[in-house]
């Protein structure tokens, strides 16, 4: 439907058309064998135009180093593209005064333009994100759409402007609505038809359409940044907070601005859209003091900046939330397998470091499958949770209680020596045994049996973790094979990939 839009306007012969001069200026720079000096004396024929050429070659915007006196100078130092898109771009500010539509206001459509392709160039300079100048042309064409429908529509276009009370932001939908397409997308196509680089063309065709889309190009995402500020700066009707609103938003989302820098921004674009306007003689129309900014915004950046802190207090939770489901088992509540995997090469590293030894306890709940099949399953897990909370209660603060698998639990236990060692486990083994449990009224008997390996030097962390897990499976087994609920212990030797144990000990629940 927007190519029918552009088509009827087309069909119809009411598509704006540059003046003579530059209109000469897109003809002459499809032309390979064009020079510098045609391009001069073609801008010459405009004292206007030349005028306009002269001052802003000679502005900071252009950020000459020397005096530029002449055309000729001026082309040679913007370049035939250059000189051919800044041409254009000033002949888009006037071309509002052509259009007969009532509500559409030619000095509020020129200064909001200016103010378009001012705001991309000065956010462009501080982001860093792309070409000022190209970011500048971009939003001083940005809104050629509107000034076309003006034109060609006037009598549908004044409707569409009387529902929208001329606001720019609220203007797509209606746009759709009553003419079936949009300013951008005929902005778009009638740069095109004059010869506009593509890159460009596509940029303004869909701008407003950005959103979140994650593959939106940086000129893309300038112009609906840059279009939010210029609402700021030059506000329709009651529409300043909102596009102060947004400007924070999309500002912070797109470029990374802060809430606190925005008002500051927002002041530099207001005074350089009134060196600019001056500049190139557009009326001042609407145009903001960055003193009334201050005073308007500010308090609307504020409230957005304690809206953005809850926002990401928020997301912290959540993130914090997803951490701790990622972690932890939800039967048990202590740390899951691969929580544990994790742990273990953290203490593993730590020990490297450190020179510490560290341990590691496989605590398997004796007979685990007899609960199951005598009182259910409901049972088992009862069984589990009073295991996995009195392994909590009773480890050391810098130990880690995690579900290994099943009715297996580990704890990594960092920096202890083999006395101390003895009796964490001798402890864990003992409080579960002590518990009592009850299920219908069937008191519960729960034993663990625990297999210990302490590790006293860890010379490669990389490749510790399987034999020391070997190690303390292997004596968890030799728990069970001595009667269960008992310890079994083994002091690993150094380096941790030796075979031989420097020392074993069993002890079982008399100890």
């Amino acid at each position: 439907m927007f190519e029918d839009l552009f088509a009827r306007l087309e069909a119809g012969g009411k598509l704006p058309t540059p003046p003579g001069v530059v209109l000469r200026l897109l003809e002459l720079t499809r032309r390979t064998d064009v020079t510098v000096k045609e391009i001069a004396d073609t801008i010459a024929m405009d004292p206007a135009l030349s005028a306009k050429i002269l001052r802003f070659v000679n502005s900071p915007m252009a950020g000459v180093a020397r005096e530029v006196t002449s055309l000729l100078q001026a082309v040679n130092l913007m370049g035939v593209r250059g000189v051919k898109m800044m041409s254009l771009s000033f002949s888009v500010l006037t071309s509002g005064s052509r259009a007969a539509c009532r509500g559409f206001d030619p000095e509020l459509f020129a200064i909001q333009s200016l103010a378009c392709g001012t705001a991309a160039r000065v956010l462009t300079t501080l982001t860093q994100t792309g070409s000022s100048q190209e970011a500048f042309v971009a939003g001083l064409l940005s809104q050629i759409g509107r000034s076309a429908l003006a034109s060609g529509l006037p009598d549908d276009y004044s409707r569409v402007l009387a529902a929208a009370h001329n606001i720019p932001r609220d203007l797509l939908s209606l746009e759709q609505q009553i003419l079936g397409g949009t300013y951008p997308t005929v902005g778009g196509q009638l740069l095109r038809a004059w010869g506009i680089p593509e890159q460009l063309c596509r940029a303004i065709e869909s701008y407003r359409l950005t959103g979140d889309r994650a593959d939106a190009g940086w000129l893309e995402r300038m112009l609906n940044v840059a279009e939010l500020a210029a609402g700021v700066v030059c506000p329709c009707g009651d529409a300043i907070d909102g596009n102060a609103a947004a400007f924070t938003t999309e500002s912070h989302r797109a470029f990374g601005l802060k809430p606190d820098q925005c008002v500051g921004v927002l002041q530099e674009i207001a005074a350089e859209v009134e060196s600019a306007r001056q500049l190139l003689d557009v009326p001042k129309s609407k145009l903001r003091t960055g003193a009334a900014i201050e005073a308007e915004v500010r308090e609307r950046i504020t409230e957005l900046s304690l809206a953005m802190h809850l926002e990401n207090q928020s997301l912290a939770r959540q993130q914090e939330e997803l951490l701790r489901r990622a972690t932890t088992d939800p039967l048990t509540g202590v740390g899951n397998r691969a929580a544990f995997d994790a742990r273990l090469s953290l203490e593993l590293e730590r020990s490297a470091r450190n020179g510490t030894p560290v341990a590691l306890l496989m605590i398997d709940v004796d007979h685990f499958k007899a609960f199951n099949d005598t009182y259910g399953h409901l049972a088992g897990d009862r069984v589990l949770q009073n295991v996995a909370s009195l392994l909590e209660d009773h480890v050391r603060k810098v130990d880690y209680v995690a579900r290994y698998g099943g009715e297996e639990f580990a704890v990594i236990a960092p920096d202890t020596s083999a006395e101390g060692l003895a009796v964490l486990a001798e402890r864990l083994r003992h409080s579960i045994e002590s518990v009592s449990v009850t299920w219908d009224g069937n008191p519960l008997c729960i034993t663990v049996s625990i297999g210990v390996s302490l590790l006293t030097e860890v010379t490669d962390a990389k490749t510790a973790a399987p034999a020391f897990i070997r190690a303390a499976d292997e004596q968890l087994y030799a728990a069970k094979s001595n009667g269960r609920n008992c310890v079994s212990f083994r002091s690993l030797p150094i380096p941790a990939t030796r075979t031989k144990p420097s020392s074993e000990t069993h002890f079982p629940a008399t100890v």
